[in-house]
């Protein structure tokens, strides 16, 4: 059934499109690059064009990193794998005519298209936010919120950071921006504020890794705001539902993941928050030409997958097999199925990282050594794709 739907008897070379230089697409460049995806005519379109490691930003943040150490040359690599970049973002796809509209205008066709967009956060149309907020999503507006950091440090003044999402994200950026503005300035100039909706941190599944990320925001000076709902962002100060205020000099907005634009008005399979609906494949539920990973994508049999790196990083071998063989025009051979917990790695910006697995959480030196080793095998492994 796939193969019928895919094949392309007048050109007889399919023509691959990837949409965003997200982790699961990394491995299909590498697949490319070695020559092994069947002669697919590919195209990959970013609207960057250095794609950064999500599990790395918080260091960044944090200055243990530069971002030449975390990020990827994605018009080099695509050079490398013989891939055409364009340097646009999609805005509309047209599935029923296999054809992607692009923001700078004009149109791409393809046989096989693959969705790796990543998402934005939940919460952007709230008042202000917009307009007074960082975010981390899509995940290379991080070097902005970096640059906002050492221009406020050189004002001079006590500065008032206000991190908005109590999940790991928030968690770890919340101690990497004190640890930031320590560095820059002293830490008696810098207040930094996290503020949750709900009652607890971490989504409020793990009692145990949820203490010790207490104990370390406790320990580093950060005020804690939880059960707390935002109503707006302004210039100067996050407005919380009751009227009460926080001063705010710099807000970074890190809740959870939401669907894009262009994944709500796919007309693909969705799910009920717009995320690209596929199968254990991978593929669209509603068309086989199409695949999606990472945030843009939910899987329709484990629809509670959190939207985490390590399950994109996860998807990747899959996806890159399962494009191989619709670009053959084959039934895509190769199932994810996520794991029921994962080893979390959360970086807290002072040479330390907490460590949870299940029920059991420690935090230590040496999960930062674990965790720094993890992180840059991964992004060794594909900058080795520039040289």
């Amino acid at each position: 059934m796939a193969a019928a739907i895919l094949t392309d008897a007048g050109r007889g070379v399919k023509r691959l499109l990837l949409l965003g230089g997200g982790h699961a697409h990394l491995f299909v460049l590498e697949e490319l690059a070695r020559g092994a995806l069947g002669g697919a005519d590919t195209t990959l379109v970013s609207a960057t064009r250095r794609q950064v490691y999500s599990g790395m930003v918080p260091g960044m943040i944090g200055g243990r990193y530069r971002l030449a150490e975390l990020s990827f040359d994605l018009p080099l690599i695509c050079r490398r794998a013989g891939v055409r970049f364009v340097h646009d973002s999609a805005v509309r796809i047209r599935a029923a005519d296999r054809r992607v509209e692009l923001n700078a205008g004009g149109d791409l066709d393809y046989d096989v298209l693959s969705v790796a967009t990543g998402s934005t956060v939940q919460g952007s149309d709230l008042p202000g936010v917009r307009d007074h907020a960082f975010t981390v999503r899509p995940i290379d507006r991080a070097t902005e919120l970096t640059q906002a950091l050492e221009r406020a440090a050189a004002e001079g003044g006590r500065i008032s950071a206000v991190v908005v999402g109590g999940g790991a994200a928030g968690v770890e950026i919340a101690l990497a921006v004190r640890s930031r503005l320590a560095k820059l300035g002293g830490p008696g100039r810098a207040a930094v504020t996290l503020v949750e909706a709900a009652p607890g941190l971490l989504g409020g599944g793990a009692a145990r890794a949820e203490a010790v990320v207490r104990h370390a925001l406790q320990q580093h000076g950060v005020a804690l705001r939880l059960g707390t709902a935002v109503a707006e962002v302004t210039r100067s100060a996050v407005r919380l539902e009751g009227r009460d205020e926080l001063p705010a000099s710099l807000v970074v907005w890190a809740t959870g993941a939401a669907a894009t634009d262009l994944l709500r008005t796919s007309g693909l399979g969705r799910d009920e928050r717009g995320f690209l609906l596929v199968d254990n494949r991978l593929r669209s539920v509603s068309d086989a030409a199409v695949f999606a990973a990472g945030d843009a994508a939910t899987l329709s049999s484990y629809p509670a997958t959190p939207r985490a790196g390590v399950y994109a990083v996860r998807e990747g071998p899959v996806l890159r097999a399962n494009l191989a063989a619709a670009c053959r025009g084959e039934e895509p051979p190769r199932a994810y199925r996520p794991q029921r917990r994962f080893l979390s790695l959360l970086n807290t910006s002072d040479g330390r990282a907490i460590v949870s697995y299940g029920r059991l959480a420690t935090w230590s030196r040496w999960g930062m050594w674990l965790k720094d080793g993890i992180d840059r095998r991964f992004v060794r492994r594909f900058q080795a794709l520039e040289r």
